[in-house]
């Protein structure tokens, strides 16, 4: 539980500090801060009940991914204002650290497990993201043509 709330702290202050790094306006820090914080949530829930990291990374980026989906629409902002922020948490930095370090010192077997374990967390970033943005494409509304006048 508590190393549960530790990563919802530091999920909230990493895509806090990601969004200002890069220019996220002040009036949607709050919406993409809240993103990262729910998608790390879920994909603390969905580790918890199903394990792995392939499903959990995947659900979670699908909630992220859907929830910017529908703060850009609402906030009339292009997604990935809010997308980018939102799976910022799942990046797996530490899995990508192992890989580098167990390579360079000559541990190549290690160096594989963890690299094929980065390589699963971003398979399911990857197709969560995929997934909510082709939901999202279905549920738009159809874009009403512009006549243009002909000269």
């Amino acid at each position: 539980m508590r190393e549960s709330v530790t990563m919802l702290i530091t999920a909230a202050i990493s895509t806090l500090g990601f969004s200002i790094l890069f220019y996220v306006h002040p009036r949607r820090l709050f919406v993409a801060t809240l993103g990262g914080v729910l998608t790390t949530a879920v994909y603390l829930l969905a580790g918890h009940f199903l394990g792995g990291e392939l499903l959990p990374n995947l659900i979670g980026a699908l909630v992220g991914a859907g929830f910017s989906e529908i703060m850009a629409r609402f906030t009339k902002v292009p997604v990935p204002v809010y997308m980018v922020p939102c799976v910022i948490p799942l990046v797996p930095g530490s899995a990508l650290y192992e890989t580098m370090f167990n390579f360079v010192t000559g541990s190549y077997t290690a160096a594989a497990a963890a690299g094929m374990r980065a390589l699963e967390i971003a398979m399911g970033i990857a197709g969560g993201i995929v997934v909510a943005s082709v939901i999202g494409l279905f549920i738009r509304p159809p874009k009403k043509k512009v006549r243009q006048k002909k000269f």
